[in-house]
């Protein structure tokens, strides 16, 4: 009898594989809006054959002596009504895939579990899932290849074993940082889409000299700064911004392989300008994006993992190590932002898709942004109760003349459905009234 293949988490897969099981598992999620309602026929043959091209995206979880690992599945899964909660845990029992595809009305979802890849490896997948999907529903015919280009050893690479050098681990200074506070819904988190002009950032960006990225990573750092109690502003706004390593270290690998920059921001007894922020955060990205930096904060996550007395312990006390050392690290930061950066589709794929938003599951709350097209999508995700950091983080575009669409999922039983919270529709209509009046005077 043929042996099962198998496939060994990276080291990234294997402190989310910690969280198997339980709730708040971490699940990235890829929408795309199209200009007719879902064939969902089509959009399940579009499925097999995605799978057949990348066949490591429907694999299941196993646990080993020492390790989880990945085993295939043994049929691709069903493509399904969007019924379960943005970002619903994947891994429930031995029997669960880790990623799933739904739609409802003109979306498609991809959901897909940190363990098998990051947002890039999961982009690749989601663009081919699309192309396939137009040209059995519409019949055009993107560039969809019977294989793709890189090997399958290069896809499924852990590309940080193989990059990792020992002697250049370093650790990451440390300094108090802020903490967001206040009731949390853990059961039902927020999910705010914002969709801003990607032209009008862009131009805004470039009037302060600085990048889109820079400047979205300022405006969460003012969002945050306005809820600060006055006892606290001695703290630093510190915040992970995830880079791909790919281009840097020459991977194609689809698996988890991105490093963490880190952004800090400690606001005082004063409130420096947008601009002013903009500009610090423009200057520790420039460093904290320099290979040599990326390269010594992998290699420390790799020295614990390669740690013989954690490589040889049993696997529920690695579970329990690795869960403290993601909670540690939570501590270390106030928020994420994520970039995914600009998104382009085939040709003949484009024009039946009107819009693309990136999406995360969080323990507290997240930014992450894309564009495509001339729209810039910022999802928030966020378990607390109280939306102030979403409003002012809103009001900050309105404050650049830049007006934004908003839509907010509320509960699991308004998942996509026409909007749940008029609220924040209502702030930007009365934020953006108030602007034009005041330049009236």
């Amino acid at each position: 009898m043929a042996r099962t293949p198998w496939y060994r988490l990276d080291n990234v897969g294997k402190y989310y594989s910690s969280q198997a099981g339980r709730a708040g598992q971490t699940v990235f999620r890829f929408a795309a809006t199209f200009v007719d309602s879902i064939s969902p026929e089509a959009l399940q043959r579009a499925l097999d054959r995605s799978i057949t091209l990348f066949p490591g995206f429907n694999v299941k979880l196993r646990s080993g002596l020492f390790w989880h690992y990945l085993e295939p599945a043994d049929e691709v899964p069903q493509v399904e009504p969007e019924r379960l909660p943005i970002c619903a845990e994947l891994h429930a029992d031995l029997n669960s895939v880790l990623m799933r595809v739904t739609y409802f009305r003109h979306r498609i979802n991809l959901e897909v579990s940190h363990m098998i890849s990051d947002g890039r490896g999961t982009l690749e997948f989601f663009k081919t899932l699309l192309n396939a999907y137009v040209e059995e529903r519409y019949h055009a015919t993107p560039a969809l290849p019977s294989e793709p280009a890189s090997t399958p050893d290069r896809r499924n690479e852990d590309s940080y074993t193989t990059n990792y050098e020992r002697s250049k681990a370093g650790a990451t200074e440390s300094e108090k940082v802020y903490h967001l506070f206040g009731w949390k819904n853990t059961a039902e988190p927020t999910f705010m889409e914002y969709h801003l002009s990607a032209s009008a950032v862009h131009s805004a960006a470039k009037n302060m000299d600085v990048s889109v990225t820079s400047l979205v990573i300022a405006s969460v750092i003012v969002a945050i700064r306005a809820t600060m109690p006055p006892a606290k502003r001695d703290r630093a706004i510190r915040m992970d911004v995830p880079v791909d390593l790919r281009a840097i270290f020459g991977s194609e690998t689809l698996r988890n392989f991105f490093g963490l920059a880190f952004i800090s921001y400690t606001p005082g007894s004063s409130d420096a300008p947008l601009e002013d922020i903009a500009h610090l955060v423009q200057t520790q990205l420039k460093t904290g994006t320099e290979p040599e930096v990326l390269k010594r904060r992998m290699n420390r996550m790799l020295k614990i993992e390669k740690n013989p007395f954690i490589s040889h312990a049993p696997l529920f006390l690695k579970d329990g190590a690795l869960m403290f050392a993601n909670w540690m690290a939570a501590q270390e930061v106030t928020t994420t932002v994520s970039s995914i950066g600009r998104i382009t589709l085939d040709p003949a794929t484009e024009p039946y898709v009107s819009d693309i938003n990136v999406s995360t599951s969080t323990h507290g709350m997240n930014f992450l942004f894309c564009t495509f097209k001339d729209v810039l999508s910022i999802v928030v995700s966020s378990v607390y109760v109280r939306h102030d950091v979403m409003r002012n983080f809103c009001r900050v575009f309105t404050d650049l003349g830049i007006d934004g669409v908003i839509s907010v999922n509320k509960t699991s039983g308004q998942v996509d459905s026409e909007l749940t919270q008029a609220p924040f529709e209502q702030l930007s209509r009365r934020i953006a009234e108030e602007r034009r009046q005041g330049s009236r005077r």
